[in-house]
């Protein structure tokens, strides 16, 4: 049982833990997080079940990740704990005093020793005939302060990965989303392909904050969104709108986005009834057949629709350019428009300002370490000795200032 407690708070343990968050963490950059099962049949047809089995669909509130984060919390606390109690409990000045001195001195070397530690100003303290020079006495706290800022870090963290409100939505090209809190998403443009054709699922966005505040046209495509104070903005899905243009026989038009079932008319009676749009037609043995589903962009896309007009239906096709007569009316089937689904995530403001401290801890925590380590040294009445961790510059200064005058042969035993 005491090998398992000193395993849980060992650094080996805790940079085992980091390294699985870490893992983790990038798995839930790279897949999409949150979305419906078939998603991911659609999306990963060879990996989709490991990944819903092993729920990399939401790693972020995944029963392993918070346990992660849980025994990380933990060790992290059992080293803090320790390290202040130790720091707390052991008087560094006291084991100095302990000290047998290293370099034997001449008396000129003593003075010349004892006035470049005044001037570089050492605290001393003298006992039993042996002064204690020290300075920088907080840098033993740099660890302490260091694995709390670690702690923190990791706390808001995994906050800020399982707090957010989540909200999916899906936009035309040049219009906008507007949020509760009159944040306003705009859709400038969305693509499927790149220019090789490939595959490539970007829209262009503008996030305007209800404060004014705006965050320009931003390129965004899966796992690299755009954001804006509490706001990201991220390519989650897409989708294919057939789009129909109505004029009447005076020259007035109006266009409509159309999905199965609308129905366009103007007296209610005679118009089109839209069955669905369809990525194209297939020869097959039977005959021409529509395709059903595809990936990407609709190449031959058709309008299946039923024609409605005297009381009269008939079941009918369109493909782009074709246009139609209905009780007065001329209905113009145009190419489909492609559109963006996002997925708009909205975190707390205080979990990103507790997360910025965090980091300014962790940051000053090592600043401390490094920058101003504990610094020792003991005087007698024959030499001294260097007790503070990373001294060796002190080390090196003090030999060649007091070269001349260390009595040679003679050295303490450490």
């Amino acid at each position: 049982m005491k090998k398992l407690f000193q395993f849980l708070k060992s650094m080996t343990f805790g940079m085992i833990l980091l390294g699985l968050m870490a893992g983790v963490s990038v798995i839930g950059s790279v897949i999409p997080q949150n979305n419906a099962a078939m998603y991911y049949v659609t999306a990963y047809p060879k990996a989709y079940q490991w990944i819903l089995k092993l729920q990399l669909d939401r790693v972020f509130t995944s029963w392993y990740f918070i346990l992660i984060v849980v025994l990380l919390c933990m060790n992290l606390i059992l080293c803090s704990v320790i390290r202040f109690r130790r720091i707390n409990e052991e008087n560094i000045l006291d084991g100095a005093l302990k000290a047998k001195e290293e370099v034997i001195l001449d008396e000129e070397g003593m003075r010349l020793l004892k006035q470049e530690l005044d001037r570089r100003k050492y605290q001393v303290k003298t006992e039993n005939n042996v002064s204690v020079y020290h300075k920088n006495g907080f840098g033993r706290y740099g660890t302490f302060i260091t694995h709390i800022g670690i702690l923190l870090t990791v706390v808001f963290f995994a906050l800020g990965m399982i707090t957010p409100r989540i909200l999916d939505e899906t936009c035309m090209p040049k219009e906008s989303i507007v949020l509760e809190d009159g944040t306003e998403i705009y859709v400038d443009s969305f693509s499927i392909t790149d220019v090789t054709g490939k595959l490539d699922f970007k829209s262009r966005i503008n996030i305007k904050l209800a404060n004014g505040k705006e965050s320009g046209l931003t390129e965004i495509s899966v796992n690299h969104p755009a954001s804006l104070g509490q706001y990201k903005a991220y390519q989650q899905t897409y989708g294919t709108k057939g789009r129909i243009r109505v004029m009447d026989q005076e020259g007035h038009q109006d266009e409509f986005y159309v999905e199965s079932q609308d129905f366009l008319s103007a007296d209610g009676k005679n118009g089109i009834l839209i069955d669905n749009l369809y990525p194209g037609l297939e020869e097959t043995e039977n005959g021409n057949q529509l395709i059903t589903s595809t990936s990407g962009r609709y190449e031959n896309p058709v309008y299946v629709f039923l024609l409605m007009e005297d009381g009269k239906q008939s079941s009918m096709l369109a493909f782009p350019g074709d246009s139609m007569e209905v009780a007065g009316y001329t209905y113009v089937f145009e190419d489909p428009v492609e559109y963006p689904g996002l997925r708009i995530k909205k975190a707390p403001a205080m979990i990103n300002w507790l997360l910025l401290a965090s980091v300014l801890i962790l940051t000053f925590g090592l600043a401390v370490t490094f920058l101003t380590p504990p610094e020792v040294i003991t005087v007698t009445e024959k030499g001294y000795r260097i007790l503070g961790q990373k001294s060796e510059g002190l080390r090196l200064h003090l030999e060649a200032v007091l070269s001349d005058h260390v009595i040679e042969g003679e050295k303490a035993n450490a």
